[in-house]
């Protein structure tokens, strides 16, 4: 197939400079989490939680598509975050005990 329209001169400097931009914004130099002064600790262990969840649920998708020792790693990881959000979710449910 030919094209009517070539692709544009590549300008490598102008890349860079919108690469370094975006990095900028995306990647603030304070950090790449800031936790709020006044979150709650009842509130910083629900968010944990989530943290938790969405991490475990990422390890177990990606071990699943992954051979031999390489899966057994990441579904060993997959295991440490279950521990981990099990532990947190009592610690919840010890800030509300029932009745």
């Amino acid at each position: 197939m030919h094209k009517i329209v070539p692709d544009p001169p590549c300008d490598l400097l102008n890349d860079r400079a919108a690469f370094i931009r975006a990095l900028s914004h995306y990647l603030p130099t304070q950090g790449f989490h800031s936790i709020s002064e006044e979150l709650s600790f009842e509130d910083s262990l629900l968010y944990t939680a989530s943290l938790l969840n969405s991490a475990s649920a990422t390890a177990l998708d990606c071990g699943e598509h992954l051979p031999g020792a390489e899966r057994a790693k990441v579904l060993a990881v997959w295991h440490l975050l279950e521990i981990a959000k099990t532990t947190v979710d009592r610690s919840i449910e010890c800030l509300h005990p029932p009745g």
